[in-house]
């Protein structure tokens, strides 16, 4: 019995240890307005953890004033004499601070919260807080909350972009006009771990003539022109004489005329009546079988088979994307536990080409 009492005692005293050093968030300083302030369990301070989870998302002690401060939303909050986001001291106007409709400004400044610095609001460069708005609040969805103005310029994903405030207006994800000009939205350069995000929008081309509509979330039709921004050039302008017919297909394809198009390329080889849409990048059509609607040579079409997003194979060949890879055993050609790494009993392979080799 006295070692069972013991053993609880110690218990008791590891609980109470971990609590005392490991639980520092108390009760929620207004839960109505965020879930991320809270008082501390044992000292008179702030603390803002995200929606609590201090453990996995993080903990701040902000040095706000106790007894004044309060949230006014989730991340943002303020006390007697400073703004605090993510429990952090601002450097802004208190007097003149304020947020809506996503615009975060004082009379100074207006600021956006995807700065280099996690928890400091970052100016956004030449922005005017007093004209400062979005670019049309009639637009319903995310990109709403993407293209602003002021009354000199036009802003996208906080960047001030070339475009005449007055007449500018985002087609789709890739293509925007003014009165005078044509734009591309580019949001990424690069493929895969290459990748970077850019969220550039350039003038491209001056407005052609014609009725203006977007086909998708990719393509624009004007007049009898399609337009796209997504080739290596950035944009692509292609017209016909004239466009009868317009279906859609994905995202990055369409058929005009019964020409197919993939990601502003023109692709009139392929038989549309049968085209299909496979797994990622691949497709097919009566005649053969292709990636990114490059045709895969010498593929045999009853065997083939698709086997991750860039690899493939049939009975013959192993592929990567739409080039034979010679050496390559069909039969057992499987990924190993490695990332991006392939084999074959015999190679290594990485992008499609032979790393190592079994003696």
């Amino acid at each position: 019995m006295k070692v069972l009492f013991i053993v609880l005692a110690v218990l008791i005293l590891c609980f109470l240890s971990i609590r005392f050093f490991l639980f520092k968030i108390g009760d929620p300083v207004n839960l109505k307005l965020s879930n991320s302030y809270f008082h501390h369990y044992r000292k008179n301070l702030i603390v803002y953890s995200p929606m609590g989870n201090w453990f996995e998302l993080g903990y701040f002690e902000s040095n706000a004033d106790v007894a004044t401060f309060q949230p006014f939303n989730e991340d943002f909050g303020k006390d007697k004499s400073n703004i605090f986001w993510k429990g952090k001291k601002q450097l802004v106007d208190y007097d003149t601070f304020e947020i809506n409709d996503f615009i975060i400004k004082d009379k100074n400044h207006v600021y956006h919260v995807n700065g280099k610095k996690f928890d400091l609001l970052e100016i956004i460069d030449g922005a005017d807080p007093k004209t400062y708005q979005l670019l049309d609040p009639s637009i319903q969805d995310y990109r709403r909350n993407n293209w602003f103005r002021d009354a000199h310029s036009v802003y996208y994903k906080n960047k001030k972009v070339e475009g005449n405030p007055d007449t500018f207006r985002p087609l789709n994800d890739a293509i925007a006009v003014d009165a005078n000009f044509i734009y591309a939205i580019i949001s990424y350069r690069g493929e895969g771990i290459h990748t970077l995000e850019v969220d550039d929008v350039i003038r491209k081309h001056k407005i052609i003539d014609g009725e203006i509509h977007s086909i998708n979330e990719t393509y624009v039709q004007i007049g009898n022109s399609i337009i796209s921004a997504f080739t290596k050039a950035e944009f692509e302008l292609n017209t016909f004489d004239p466009i009868t017919t317009v279906k859609k297909i994905d995202y990055w394809t369409i058929v005009v005329n019964n020409v197919l198009i993939n990601k502003g390329v023109l692709f009139p080889e392929i038989d549309v009546k049968t085209f299909e849409v496979l797994d990622y990048n691949f497709s097919k059509d009566k005649n053969s079988i292709y990636y990114n609607c490059q045709k895969i040579s010498e593929v045999d079409y009853a065997s083939f088979k698709i086997i991750s997003n860039e690899y493939s194979k049939d009975a013959n060949h192993v592929y990567f994307k739409n080039i034979i890879i010679k050496e390559a055993i069909p039969q057992t050609f499987k990924q190993t536990s490695e990332y991006g790494i392939w084999e074959d009993g015999k190679h290594q392979y990485k992008e499609g080409q032979i790393i190592s080799s079994k003696k």
